[in-house]
C-alpha cells in the first residue's frame, strides 16, 4: 500500500496529464502523471546555466578519474538531482523577475542535458591531446597552445549535437522496445519521482544534501589522503607471516590499499561484475603473469616503457589489454550487424527526407508553399512519432555544415592537415556515433574510445611529409572521431530521457548548445591546469601520481602504426588469443546467455583495461567500494537506493575539483 501523502504531487490543480513511458513494466504500458501548463517553453537559461555549471564540476571529476584509471562517468543523474535541490527551493521563494516561476520535470531535463554536455567533452584532452604532447608533436609549454586547443575543441564540440538527431527517430522510437538504455531511463525515472509527491522530493533534497556531504568533507580531506595514500596491507601481512611473495606483490606490483575516494564513487555507481573484472585482468597481468615472468628472467622490469630485452610487464600486457577492448568491442558490433545496418538506412532516410523538404520549400516544384509549411509543420512536431517538437532541419542542417568547413579550416590552418583527412575523420565519427549508440544503450558502457583506434589505423596511411605531420595527423583526426561520436552517445541518452518525460527535443538542442560553449572553456582550462600541476601528463617521466592509461595507450598505438617499434612475439601471440576468445564469447554469450544473466557474467572490457593499467590499487579500492555498496544494499536498502549514487557522485566530483591543486 502507498500512502496518500507519498502519491500526493506537487503539481497544482489544473495541470494536465502527460504520458510516461515506465521502462521497469512493459515499454507498451504508459503511467499517467501530471505536467504542469505554467512550464511553459522548456528552454531557460536558470536551468541551462545551472546545469552546465553542474557539468563542470562533473568534468573536473573525469578529468581526474580518466587520468587515473581511464573511466568516465555521465552527469545526467548527478545534475538532475542537484538541479532540482537548487533551482526548486529557488523558484518558490524568488520573484518572478528574478527567476522565481515554476520549475518542472521538463525544464529539468534541459538542465540535465546542458549538464551532461558541459560535462562530457573531456575525452579528446585525456587522451590524443597529451600523447601528442609526449611525442613532441605540439609545443613545449601548453599555455602556449590555449589558442589552438580551443578551435580545435571548437571544431569537435557541435557534431554530437547533430549526428544525434537524425539517429533519434530510430534507436528511441523504432528501438525503444529492444535497446533500455539503463542510465537514460534511471535519470528519467529519478526526474519523475522528484516531481511527482511530497516523499520524492524529501528524498531529492536528502540526496542533495548527501552529495554536498560528500563532495565538502571529501574535499576538505584531502590533504588526509596525500598523508596516508598508501596503506601496504599485503606487504604487512606478507612480513608477519614470512612470505616474501605478498610483500613484493605490494612494494613492486603496488597490491596495496589506497583510500582515494574517488576510487570508491566510482565502484559505487559501477556494475558490480564490471569492477569484479578489472580486478581480474589486475591479478591476471600483475599478479600472476607478470610475477612468474619476471621471476624467470624473461622479463627485465616490472613496469616501464622502453625497457631492455622484452620489456616490462607494463609494456608485455599492454598489448593483449588492447588487442581484448578492440576485438570485443567489434565483435559485438558484428553480432547486430543487421541492426547497425537498418541504422544506417534510416539515417540517411531521415538526412535525404529533410532535404527534400528543404528542396520543396526553396524551389516550390514537388508541392505548393502553402502545403509543404503544413507538411513540415507537422513532420516537426511529430518527430518519431512521439508527438514533441523536433529539431528542424535548417537548425542541424546548417550546423553540420558551418562545423564542417570549420573543422576543415581549424585542422587545416592550425595543424597543417588537408581537408579531405579532417572530412573523413567526421564520416567516421559518424558510424563511431550508430556502434556506441548501440553499445551503450543496451550495456552503459562506451566503446568508441577503444575503436577509434581503428580509426587511427587508417590515417597511419595516410601520406604525410614526413614522421612528426603523421603522427601529429593520426592523432588529431582519431580524436575528432572520438570527442564527436562520444558527444553524439550523450546526446541521444539526453534525448531518450527527454523521450521519456516528454521535453521537447528542441529545448534540449537549444541546451545542448549552451552547455558546449561551458565545456569548450573548462575543458581547454583543465588540461592546462592539469599538464601544470602534474608535467607528468604532458612529458615522459619514470613516475608519475596518474596511471595515465588512456595517454598511453593512444600514445603507444600510434608509434606502433607509425614506427612499427619492437613487440615481443610471446606478447604478440597472447593477443591473439586474447582476440580469439574475445569472439569466442561474445558469440556464446549473445546467442545462448538469457539477458537477464548478463550482470553476473565478466566484462572482458573491464579484463582488457586491468591488463593495461599497471595500478592494482586502483581495482582494489572499486572493489571495496562495491563490497561496501551490495552490503548496504542488503541490510538498508531503502537508503541505498536514495543516497548511493548522491554520495558516489559527491565523491568523485570533490575529489576531481581537489585534484586540480
Amino acid at each position: 500500500m502507498i500512502d496518500e501523502s507519498e502519491k500526493r504531487s506537487d503539481f497544482p490543480a489544473g495541470s494536465e496529464k502527460h504520458t510516461f513511458i515506465d521502462e521497469e513494466r512493459s515499454h507498451d504500458e504508459r503511467v499517467e502523471y501530471p505536467v504542469h501548463d505554467d512550464e511553459g517553453f522548456e528552454f531557460t537559461w536558470r536551468s541551462s546555466i545551472v546545469g552546465s555549471l553542474l557539468g563542470c564540476i562533473v568534468a573536473a571529476s573525469n578529468f581526474y578519474l580518466g587520468l587515473k584509471v581511464g573511466w568516465t562517468f555521465g552527469a545526467s543523474i548527478f545534475a538532475a538531482a542537484f538541479t532540482f535541490g537548487i533551482l526548486k527551493p529557488l523558484s518558490n521563494a524568488l520573484p518572478v523577475a528574478f527567476g522565481g516561476r515554476y520549475f518542472g520535470p521538463r525544464e529539468n531535463v534541459t538542465a540535465q542535458t546542458a549538464a551532461s554536455t558541459s560535462g562530457g567533452l573531456s575525452v579528446g584532452m585525456i587522451t590524443a591531446i597529451p600523447a601528442m604532447y609526449r611525442l613532441g608533436l605540439l609545443s613545449d609549454d601548453v599555455t602556449k597552445d590555449t589558442l589552438r586547443l580551443t578551435l580545435w575543441t571548437i571544431a569537435a564540440s557541435m557534431y554530437g549535437l547533430c549526428f544525434a538527431v537524425p539517429l533519434r527517430k530510430y534507436f528511441i522510437i523504432k528501438l525503444r522496445d529492444k535497446i533500455p538504455f539503463p542510465t537514460p531511463t534511471a535519470t528519467a525515472q529519478t526526474i519523475r519521482i522528484l516531481h511527482s509527491s511530497t516523499t520524492g522530493a524529501k528524498n531529492a533534497m536528502d540526496s542533495v544534501k548527501a552529495m554536498a556531504a560528500a563532495f565538502s568533507k571529501l574535499a576538505s580531506s584531502h590533504l588526509v589522503i596525500y598523508i596516508f595514500d598508501k596503506i601496504h596491507i599485503t606487504y604487512w601481512i606478507g612480513r608477519a607471516t614470512g612470505s616474501a611473495f605478498l610483500q613484493r606483490a605490494d612494494v613492486t606490483w603496488g597490491f596495496y590499499f589506497t583510500p582515494n575516494f574517488a576510487f570508491f564513487g566510482a565502484g559505487f555507481i559501477t556494475p558490480p561484475n564490471v569492477v569484479f573484472s578489472f580486478l581480474a585482468g589486475s591479478i591476471i597481468a600483475f599478479g600472476i603473469g607478470g610475477p612468474i615472468m619476471l621471476d624467470h628472467g624473461y622479463l627485465t622490469f616490472a613496469l616501464g616503457w622502453g625497457r631492455p630485452g622484452n620489456g616490462s610487464a607494463q609494456s608485455w600486457w599492454f598489448w593483449p589489454g588492447i588487442s581484448l577492448m578492440i576485438v570485443t568491442a567489434f565483435a559485438d558490433l558484428f553480432s547486430n550487424w543487421s541492426v547497425m545496418w537498418v541504422s544506417l538506412k534510416s539515417a540517411w532516410n531521415e538526412v535525404t527526407q529533410s532535404v527534400v523538404r528543404v528542396r520543396g520549400r526553396l524551389g516550390d516544384k514537388m508541392v505548393e508553399a502553402e502545403e509543404m509549411d503544413k507538411k513540415d509543420a507537422r513532420v516537426e512536431v511529430d518527430d518519431g512519432d512521439d508527438g514533441l517538437p523536433g529539431v528542424p532541419f535548417a537548425w542541424w542542417g546548417s550546423g553540420l555544415l558551418v562545423s564542417l568547413i570549420s573543422t576543415c579550416f581549424i585542422m587545416g590552418f592550425q595543424f597543417g592537415i588537408p581537408a579531405y583527412q579532417s572530412i573523413l575523420a567526421v564520416i567516421f565519427a559518424f558510424f563511431l556515433s550508430i556502434v556506441g549508440i548501440f553499445a551503450a544503450g543496451q550495456t552503459d558502457i562506451n566503446p568508441i574510445s577503444t575503436l577509434a583506434k581503428v580509426v587511427q589505423l587508417v590515417f597511419a596511411r595516410m601520406p604525410a611529409s614526413s614522421l612528426q605531420d603523421l603522427q601529429r595527423s593520426n592523432l588529431l583526426c582519431a580524436a575528432v572521431t572520438s570527442s564527436s561520436a562520444n558527444q553524439s552517445v550523450d546526446m541521444i541518452g539526453d534525448l531518450k530521457t527527454g523521450h521519456l518525460i516528454g521535453a521537447s527535443p528542441r529545448s534540449q538542442f537549444l541546451a545542448q548548445l549552451v552547455g558546449s560553449f561551458f565545456a569548450v572553456i573548462m575543458n581547454v582550462s583543465l588540461f592546462t591546469l592539469f599538464a601544470k600541476a602534474y608535467p607528468c601528463i604532458t612529458n615522459v617521466m619514470d613516475t608519475c601520481e596518474f596511471g595515465l592509461s588512456p595517454i598511453l595507450s593512444w600514445q603507444n598505438v600510434t608509434v606502433l602504426l607509425t614506427q612499427n617499434p619492437f613487440i615481443p612475439l610471446s606478447s604478440v601471440a597472447t593477443a591473439i588469443v586474447c582476440a580469439v576468445l574475445a569472439v569466442i564469447y561474445v558469440f556464446v554469450t549473445s546467442n545462448y546467455i538469457p539477458d537477464e544473466y548478463y550482470p553476473y557474467l565478466p566484462n572482458l572490457n573491464a579484463v582488457g583495461l586491468g591488463f593495461i593499467v599497471p595500478q592494482p590499487s586502483t581495482p582494489l579500492a572499486m572493489a571495496f567500494a562495491v563490497i561496501v555498496k551490495l552490503l548496504w544494499q542488503r541490510y538498508h536498502k531503502s537508503s541505498s537506493d536514495n543516497l548511493c549514487t548522491a554520495v558516489a557522485a559527491g565523491a568523485l566530483a570533490g575529489v576531481g575539483i581537489t585534484g586540480m591543486h
